[in-house]
């Protein structure tokens, strides 16, 4: 699977590459990153976006916009971000997308351990 990378950083330092200025922020990202600046254009189940909505979230932060779209496609990202930006919110975000909840099965976890 091909890498979409989005890094933002404050301090101007940055590799070569495609740079997006979001404020006072300069990202590098990968040529087929766009940012989607609303939650309702990311693809997102209806039941997760109303918990977004109702946990007060309104936009999602810039490494969201950037992220969150190829993570649920299932590419592989490699995103970096200053601290409460939103980056392990993205992996549960993820997480949640993915569940089947209309499913009842579930698999137990074996307690045993086999060590060769």
């Amino acid at each position: 699977m091909a890498a979409a990378v989005a890094t933002a950083d404050p301090r101007g330092r940055h590799p070569p590459g495609r740079r997006v200025r979001d404020k006072n922020l300069v990202f590098d990202t990968s040529p087929v990153v766009e940012a989607v600046a609303s939650f309702d254009r990311m693809g997102i189940r209806d039941e997760l976006l109303r918990g977004i909505y109702a946990c007060g979230f309104e936009k999602p932060s810039a490494i969201q916009q950037r992220a969150v779209v190829p993570i649920i496609q299932g590419r592989d990202v490699i995103a970096q971000a200053q601290s409460g930006t939103g980056k392990s919110s993205m992996i549960a975000l993820y997480v949640c997308q993915i569940i089947d909840t209309t499913s009842r099965e579930y698999d137990r976890f074996s307690h045993r351990f086999h060590i060769t």
